[in-house]
């Protein structure tokens, strides 16, 4: 097996690779060239970009056997989450061919012979800070279905430190349920990356903002036509003295309503892997989980 550092010769096959290892990950939707090299973007110029959740430092590697690529992993130093003044060391991507774990592993040790060159204390795997804008939806980390992945990462000392729960909602229709508050709601509707507005629903009591809900178009993390008739749920808050009288529901409901009424389809939503009150509630609205995330730490 050989070990190259990327380089934009490699973009093609890379990305083709990249496809295939992503094809039953939800929320995955094949990739054009141009779209990851914008997301390393920073390995070939060393300029960070910041919109791509992009680091300093940054380096990929592609493991190659016979012409054919077994592996692949992207790195680089960032300050990120809680940590804002403290480089650390950031596995952005790492993916490996199953049955091809020697060519995971040997693109797992060269990344961190690479991190450890640059004296940081602490290596992160798969941030939602620093995910590919096109894997999976917002707040996303390593998806369940790359369990070999997962394995990999487990048997090298790394341990699950945080992770997001995704649940989809497909052909969804629903009627509201009117609070039992009487709360005026406004809808704001604002274009993005997707061919479909991202939607804003504030719900005011006396003149009072009381709950919110942001939902946006899958649009703003993929530019397949698949992806269009999306949405994804990024936020729904109530504020804790109106909590427990319908809100949340009513809320979300008329979201998803208007949203049905311009095209969109299908609904997928998040919620931490420990809020089980949210995880409760959604799986009780008409949300179905398809998939577990997970981020990863290593002290070095």
């Amino acid at each position: 097996m050989e070990i190259l550092q990327y380089n934009p010769n490699l973009l093609t096959p890379l990305t083709q690779f990249y496809n295939r290892l992503t094809t039953d990950v939800p929320h995955c939707h094949p990739i054009k060239n141009e779209e990851l090299a914008q997301a390393l973007c920073g390995v070939i110029t060393g300029k960070a970009d910041k919109t791509e959740g992009g680091l300093d430092s940054e380096s990929a590697f592609v493991i190659v056997d016979n012409g054919e690529i077994l592996a692949f992993i992207h790195v680089g130093i960032g300050q990120i989450g809680d940590n804002r003044e403290i480089d650390i060391g950031v596995i952005r991507f790492l993916g490996y061919i199953r049955g091809k774990r020697q060519a995971g592993q040997i693109a797992l040790e060269k990344a961190e012979e690479y991190l450890k060159s640059h004296n940081v204390s602490q290596i992160w795997a798969f941030s939602s800070d620093c995910r590919y804008r096109f894997y999976h939806f917002e707040h996303a980390c390593l998806s369940d279905t790359h369990d070999h992945v997962h394995a990999l990462l487990g048997i090298n000392g790394y341990r699950r430190s945080d992770g997001e729960i995704f649940l989809d909602w497909t052909n969804f229709n629903v009627i509201p349920e009117p609070s039992s508050l009487p709360v005026t709601l406004t809808v704001d509707w604002k274009h993005g990356k997707g061919q479909r507005p991202n939607c804003h629903v504030s719900a005011f009591l006396n003149d009072k903002k009381v709950g919110e809900c942001d939902s946006v178009s899958g649009g703003e993390f993929s530019s397949h036509p698949n992806a269009q008739d999306w949405l994804h749920t990024e936020w729904l808050g109530i504020n804790d003295d109106f909590q427990g009288q319908g809100l949340g529901k009513y809320l979300l409901q008329y979201t998803l309503h208007e949203m049905h009424k311009i095209g969109y389809r299908h609904a997928a939503i998040s919620t931490d892997w420990e809020n089980h009150r949210a995880l409760l509630f959604y799986s009780n609205c008409g949300y179905k989980v398809v998939d577990w995330t997970y981020e990863y730490e290593k002290d070095l």
